[in-house]
């Protein structure tokens, strides 16, 4: 039995046996799990493959957000489906790479539950902040952190995600202490960042 499939910063992870690979498939729609919410960076990239892999395939790729836990809720669905090239995720290095080593139980095991198919984007992590944030660059958002972060929280795509633990790091390296917010995925934090003065969002 061929395992579930996975990747690194956004990879295509399905789950397959050889009967997947007959002349026959697929022989019904299949089913993309993006581990994020909607409308964030992972979920404009599937929704845009889906569509293209849909012409090639002959069949419909049914897009499905299952957010939660940093994208291992997702992950996991897949990880649990029936080995038949039917259900695939489009994972992160979060949901794959650094999930196995930020829990001591993670929800599935990359190395054994998944197998890569194909790399499809490498995504930077981009600090954004409010428009009237009185900082122009990063030397002054630094100076402006240290003065001010007990007001301050950052929003992140969930706990254990690429963008908290990018978060983590800067939070470190200019050394402050700033409160994390998890989300289920990088665009809810970005649009409550325009309305939340006290926000800032970091999104992959």
């Amino acid at each position: 039995m061929l395992k579930s499939l996975s990747g690194a910063t956004c990879g295509v992870l399905l789950a397959l046996t050889s009967t997947a690979l007959a002349q026959t498939y697929p022989a019904r729609p299949v089913t993309m799990i993006i581990p994020f919410a909607a409308g964030g960076p992972t979920d404009v990239l599937g929704r845009v493959m889906a569509q293209r892999m849909g012409e090639i395939l002959g069949q419909q790729v049914v897009v499905e957000n299952v957010g939660g836990a940093g994208g291992m809720t997702g992950s996991k669905r897949v990880a649990d489906a029936a080995p038949d090239g039917y259900n695939f995720v489009l994972g992160t290095v979060g949901t794959h790479a650094q999930s196995q080593t930020m829990y001591k139980k993670p929800l599935y095991n990359t190395a054994t539950d998944f197998t890569p198919v194909a790399l499809i984007a490498e995504v930077p992590i981009v600090l954004i902040a409010r428009k009237d944030l009185p900082v122009n660059n990063l030397k002054e958002f630094i100076a402006y952190a240290k003065a001010n972060q007990s007001k301050m929280q950052y929003g992140s795509a969930g706990a254990g995600s690429a963008t908290h633990l990018g978060c983590v790091l800067l939070n470190y390296l200019i050394g402050v202490d700033i409160t994390h917010v998890p989300y289920r995925g990088p665009a809810p934090p970005c649009r409550i960042s325009k309305a939340a003065a006290s926000i800032i969002c970091v999104r992959s």
